[in-house]
């Protein structure tokens, strides 16, 4: 980048001091770091935030767009990725993997029918998806492969979409109520944080399964080890916790069979990674060429994942 702009690395200790070190930048580059409405609004200078990420929900787009800075993200940086292991997480949960891994380690024992959930084919699971953005669609494409039927529940996306790429459309009540498996693929804003709590659990079908390679806040996790514990749901599988680091919530799971539990690693890979410097970079050329148009600006209205 330093043969097209002027780079400075900032770190800061709180907003005040990055405030500070961000006076006069025309253009921020951040990965998961919050800018905020009022960073926004002491940065006179900026016209163009660059989001290293396909999720923006710690940027105040809102706040960016009423001053006209731009917000872009990555569109498709690790729409595979995180659809091939949100796949991987499902088909480990129908076929029982960490259960019968589990029995196996603890009770040195080579015996099937320890567990007693029911396996049932792949291609007769009907899985819902909440959310039919490009990572939706993607996770849907690799389960039709298993032959799996597959329902979907978004209000953005056209019925018509969904058609086309072989989904029936559903209201989210029916997503819930009848899916085996209910896995997320939404983004995170205030219509959506804490989307599934007590009661979106107790409607899912008894014995359901959950999976979460999205965006934790979707989740009220208490609300969901409860509806584990209590036997309705059968087992989850998540990628993504609300608060990503040790506490009591997290042990809990961990030390469950029913969880299967990965530390925020489905966005990555060599791959993936290399493809969001790169697209970071031809962003910030495209704009200091004027070439707006073909900038993805983020608009308020959703972030799509």
């Amino acid at each position: 980048m330093s043969d097209i702009a002027e780079v400075e690395y900032c770190s800061a200790e709180d907003e005040e001091d990055l405030a500070d070190q961000l006076d006069g930048a025309e253009i921020l580059i951040c990965r998961d770091e919050p800018v905020s409405a009022s960073l926004i609004e002491r940065l006179e200078d900026l016209r163009l935030i660059v989001v290293l990420s396909a999720f923006t929900d710690h940027v105040d787009v809102a706040a960016a767009a009423a001053k006209g800075i731009r917000v872009v993200r990555n569109t498709s940086y690790c729409v595979d990725d995180i659809a091939d292991h949100s796949a991987a997480m499902i088909l480990a949960l129908l076929r029982q993997l960490p259960e019968y891994q589990n029995d196996i380690r603890s009770n040195s024992r080579w015996q099937y029918g320890s567990i007693t959930w029911p396996i049932h084919r792949v291609g007769d699971t009907l899985i819902g998806l909440a959310g039919f953005g490009h990572i939706g669609r993607a996770v849907a494409r690799r389960l039709q492969a298993f032959g799996c039927p597959i329902q979907a529940f978004d209000p953005f996306v056209d019925e018509r979409v969904l058609r086309e790429a072989g989904v029936k459309p559903v209201d989210f009540d029916t997503l819930l109520q009848t899916s085996d498996l209910v896995s997320l693929h939404l983004p995170l804003n205030e219509a959506t944080e804490n989307l599934f709590q007590d009661e979106q659990f107790e409607d899912m079908k008894k014995g359901a399964m959950f999976v979460n390679c999205c965006r934790g806040g979707l989740v009220d996790e208490a609300a969901l080890y409860h509806a584990v514990d209590d036997g309705h749901i059968r087992s989850v599988a998540l990628d993504v916790l609300s608060m990503e680091h040790p506490s009591p919530m997290l042990l809990k799971m961990i030390a469950r069979p029913e969880f299967l539990l990965t530390p925020s690693i489905a966005c990555h890979s060599v791959e993936a990674d290399k493809q969001l410097v790169d697209d970071g970079e031809r962003y910030i050329r495209l704009f200091l060429d004027g070439k707006y148009d073909e900038l993805p600006v983020v608009h308020c209205e959703r972030t799509e994942c």
